[in-house]
């Protein structure tokens, strides 16, 4: 009997299919077939999702029914192997958001809207002047599975690797928060960022304190902040999961989760690079990968590089020079490698070194905004405030290392699959500068740290497809970190000569189990619930010293080192103590199918950020444990898809309760801004989102995001102060992005591609304590950036005339209490002119 597979089309031409069809069709419609629980060996190789679908039907003998049109543009890999029929078509299917469902009749049917229409690791072909248009579809493992963006129930936001390189975004990970709203990742020092998503995060650049925003490069979670503001390159995509993340993310996601999915060695089209840019202050960029097949089938590798050089953003008065020349170079090695059918790995290296010389200001310029009358501080000068001017007493330097390695491997363990990503990472990095940012001595700062963290995940991870699929794993994560802090003046022209040395060893080891499992109850219905368990063990051993009485120098070269120090030095601090937390952190979320591109879900997640320890204290009393904090979000979201895959609109409001918020509490003191860590507060933040993604015409792409935050401490005391009724750290009432870009074909070949994105963010505070100095707070601001391109008619070659904040903004990127009768002000970058040539193979 020959094995036919059934086409879904309308119901007139499917009439007439079976009539034409006949007798020999209708005892395959009318009897289930065995198929399904035989196993046996698929050779089918990889093409259009419905051959694939036929050769499968033909092969196994079970018919398959399918809309031919839900598997327009839809691809699937080769299918080899000893298999079942569920398997193989599982593998035929994966992130294609299309699943299987048997009907009464034993018939297997294809069920589903598809929304991923090609591995989102593949470039584009070059478009036909008369397809019709269509926004491109992405893969995302937000939930620890390649599925399709628009299918996940989780409030999400997803940048492409090649956007990123389209709009000049590359420089450092901070960037991508111009995309997307109610996010921010400011920096002042160049490699330690302050994340922030929906109004959640810290402002404490301390080595040892987390980021309650946790940052993945390729699933592996980078704990240590000052690895996290790595320039981009070569990346697939970015993926942005706001809300409590912890139940597959881990610890340390209350405010959510960023992943930088670089792209993998290809055993095909191996695609690769080459982009060359300068442009203002001297900047010159050399980026580009290549991949090639080291055995057909078996091996296929990839290398990934970027440099960068550029002069400093201001003339320092003081020596003559710029301040801040940078040099940045990273590179990435993967190796993909098959072992058999059902064993495959990605094999990652990485590799990366920054140094500025300057005060180690990339980005930013400071200068002291007096507040003493006639524009002076408490010793009578008149500091300058300029973007391009800087007045400091020595210059600095800041040298970061950052290297690490990672082996993903997955196993097809019949119908499971088995994935284990072991991973090693190392940071260290020196800085040290003028920290008064004024030519008077006041305050010299010094910084050193050796990050070192092992870690290692197995999770065991059933089909998608079936009606109850589940997620199960363990997490093992192991840091060490030997920290140095330094503070001093050492001339005594306007202070007494002092000094002080903090010495800080943290070692931080946390075990995890957790599952997550999606249950289809009826086919609009689905749950999705998750569970998780954290146990983390802190120890700390820190040692504070101070000189006695006016610090005496013998080697003022080393200033930071207690060696230099002649005169007999005080300790001020000490802490010896371990402390361990455990916790559960779980989330349920229901999700109904309103139609075929319509659905809307109702999320409710508890997050927890683990306690620590402060090792910003400057005396016995000040030593201090801190708790951890924890979060409790509600969310009511949508994904939508409309106009035949032109339009995407994805909205949600939520509502967070949050206590024991840890805080980083900054005043002013006579050696300058003092952060400590405290923890205690409660507050509560109300907010909307909503993202549109468009192309209305062929051509043209529309992209636009609006969030809305209502944040307020409910119960904020310190000391005799109460903060009550302040606004949360960097969570402005509204946020929103824009970004328009029209491909427009030219008569003599190629395209001209005019480009512009803009964001925009209400009044933000930098501080919790202290809301009433405008000087620590920023009034609205709009940046924008643009940018020309001429793009050849095969996509090959682009050429790219573009400009950072084109409207020269003047906006203030941070600031802090320095005291001595001054706030420092940081200033964002001002406008940047560049030219790029990139070309592809």
């Amino acid at each position: 009997m020959p094995h036919v597979a059934c086409v879904r089309i309308p119901l007139n031409r499917l009439t007439l299919a079976i009539a034409l069809a006949g007798a020999p069709l209708l005892p395959m419609l009318a009897a289930p077939l065995q198929a399904a629980e035989q196993r046996q060996h698929y050779a089918i190789a990889a093409g259009p999702l419905n051959s694939v679908l036929l050769a499968i039907s033909r092969q196994s003998g079970q018919l398959i029914a399918f809309d031919q049109h839900l598997m327009e543009g839809l691809s699937s890999p080769a299918i080899t192997g000893d298999l079942d029929l569920q398997q193989a078509l599982s593998r035929a299917l994966k992130g294609s958001g299309l699943r299987v469902q048997r009907e009464a009749s034993g018939a297997l049917s294809i069920q589903g809207q598809p929304t991923a229409a090609a591995d989102a690791t593949v470039s584009p072909a070059p478009r036909s002047e008369a397809s019709t248009p269509r926004l491109e579809s992405v893969l995302v493992t937000a939930q620890k599975r390649e599925e399709a963006l628009q299918r996940v129930p989780v409030p999400m936001s997803v940048v492409s690797g090649r956007k990123i390189e389209d709009t000049n975004a590359g420089a450092s990970a901070t960037q991508i928060t111009r995309f997307i709203p109610n996010t921010s990742s400011a920096t002042i020092d160049n490699q330690r960022p302050r994340w922030w998503i929906r109004g959640i995060g810290t402002g404490d650049q301390r080595a040892n304190t987390v980021s309650p925003v946790g940052i993945y490069l390729d699933d592996v979670y980078l704990n240590n902040v000052d690895a996290t503001s790595f320039p981009l390159f070569d990346l697939d995509r970015v993926e942005v999961l706001k809300g409590p993340q912890g139940t597959l993310w881990g610890k340390n996601t209350t405010a959510g989760a960023i992943n930088f999915v670089s792209r993998k060695p290809d055993f095909k089209d191996n695609p690769g690079y080459l982009k060359l840019d300068a442009g203002s202050h001297a900047s010159r960029t050399v980026e580009g990968a290549a991949g090639t097949v080291l055995v057909d089938d078996k091996i296929a590798g990839r290398v990934s590089f970027r440099h960068n050089q550029r002069d400093g953003l201001a003339e320092d008065n003081s020596s003559g020079g710029r301040s801040g020349d940078t040099q940045d170079d990273a590179l990435r090695l993967q190796l993909a490698v098959n072992f058999n059918d059902s064993l495959d790995g990605v094999f990652n290296l990485h590799y990366r070194t920054f140094k500025s010389r300057g005060n180690g200001l990339d980005g930013s310029t400071a200068g002291i905004l007096a507040r003493g009358a006639n524009g002076t501080n408490a010793f009578g000068y008149s500091p300058r405030l300029s973007r391009t001017n800087v007045d400091y007493t020595l210059a600095g330097k800041d040298d970061l290392e950052h290297k690490g390695g990672s082996a993903t491997l997955n196993w097809q363990l019949g119908d499971l699959t088995l994935t284990s990503i072991s991973a090693f990472e190392d940071v260290t990095r020196t800085i040290r500068g003028d920290s008064d940012y004024t030519p008077a001595d006041l305050a010299r700062g010094y910084r050193d740290l050796h990050s070192r963290q092992w870690s290692q995940e197995l999770r065991l991870a059933s089909p998608k497809e079936q009606t109850l699929s589940w997620v199960a794993g363990v997490h093992y994560f192991h840091e060490k970190l030997d920290y140095t802090e330094a503070r001093a003046a050492v001339d005594g022209s306007f202070l007494t000569p002092y000094f002080n040395n903090t010495q800080t060893e943290q070692g931080n080891t946390s075990y995890a189990v957790f599952g997550s499992t999606t249950w289809q109850v009826t086919e609009p219905l689905r749950i999705t619930t998750g569970l998780r368990w954290t146990s983390e063990q802190k120890d700390i051993d820190l040692n504070r010293v101070a000189a006695v009485g006016s610090a005496q120098f013998s080697d003022p070269s080393r200033w930071w080192s207690r060696s230099s120090v002649s005169n007999p030095l005080q300790v001020t601090a000490v802490q010896d103590e371990s402390r361990t937390w455990n916790d559960f952190t779980w989330d349920v979320t229901p999700e109904y199918q309103l139609n075929d591109h319509a659905r809307v879900y109702l999320r409710y997640a508890k997050g927890f950020r683990s306690g620590g320890f402060n090792t910003g204290a400057t005396s016995q009393g000040s030593v201090a444990t801190v708790d951890p904090e924890y979060l409790s979000a509600y969310e009511l979201g949508l994904k939508s898809e409309w106009f035949d895959g032109r339009l995407n609109l994805n909205g949600s409001v939520f509502y967070y309760d949050y206590k024991d918020i840890q805080l980083n509490a900054v005043v002013g003191t006579s050696t300058g801004a003092l952060s400590t860590l405290t923890n205690g507060a409660r507050g509560k933040l109300r907010g909307a989102e909503l993202e549109i993604e468009a192309l209305p015409v062929d051509g043209l792409h529309l992209q636009a995001g609006i969030g809305l935050l209502h944040s307020e401490f409910t119960d904020y005391q310190s000391g005799s102060d109460d903060f009550s009724g302040n606004r949360f750290v960097r969570a402005p009432s509204v946020s929103a992005t824009f970004g328009v870009e029209y491909r427009y074909p030219l008569g003599i070949g190629g395209y001209l591609i005019p480009q512009t994105d803009w964001s925009y963010r209400s009044k933000q505070y930098y501080f919790a304590n202290n809301q009433t100095d405008p000087a620590l707070s920023e009034d609205a601001f709009a940046l924008g950036n643009a940018s020309l391109a001429w793009l050849s008619q095969d996509e090959k070659l682009r050429i790219s005339l573009y400009s950072q904040n084109i409207t020269d903004r003047k906006y203030v990127n941070h600031s802090l209490p320095v005291s001595y009768g001054g706030n420092a002000i940081f200033y964002g970058e001002p406008r940047t002119l560049g030219l790029s040539v990139t070309t592809r193979w």
